[in-house]
């Protein structure tokens, strides 16, 4: 079948009417139903070094990640070290809380996303640690555990 004048016409709009239309923005929808998908606030903790011999100095650094850097939750947030000590469990380990205080105005609100803390190790055997934050509003981060492996010289 030939083209004919009208055809071609009828397709040159179609073309024009789907190159002006424009395109719906590719957001993920959650079970909700919710246009936008947020990420998760998350902590990575690592321990320097990871592997030492009595006694070990270990410095740990959290970073925490899926933050605004202007979040004002997020601003002085409470910060609790979890420690581990050889033989211990998660009921007995030893917990250092710290709860700072925002000391400036709201306009002034600078997320903190890193963390650090030093810990001397006298007693072979393996630690673990764990870092958590709370934000003012009551949200809770943990890390995963992060390991320190202290080996008794010989």
């Amino acid at each position: 079948m030939p083209n004919s004048p009208y055809r071609t016409a009828s397709l040159a709009g179609l073309l024009a009417l789907v190159l002006l239309v424009p395109a719906a923005p590719a957001t993920a929808k959650n079970k909700e139903g919710d246009q936008d998908k947020r990420v998760k606030p998350g902590i990575k903790l690592r321990a320097d070094p990871s592997v030492g011999f009595t006694p070990v100095v270990a410095t740990l650094t959290g970073e925490l990640t899926g933050v605004d850097p202007l979040d004002p939750n997020f601003c002085h947030p409470a910060v609790t070290w979890v420690r581990l000590d050889p033989g211990d469990s998660e009921e007995t380990a030893s917990k250092l809380r710290q709860d700072p205080v925002c000391r400036h105005g709201e306009e002034e609100t600078l997320a903190k996303t890193y963390f650090t803390r030093q810990f001397s190790l006298e007693r072979p055997g393996p630690y673990l640690f764990r870092l958590v934050i709370e934000g003012k509003d009551g949200t809770i981060v943990r890390s995963d555990y992060a390991s320190v492996r202290v080996m008794r010289v010989q």
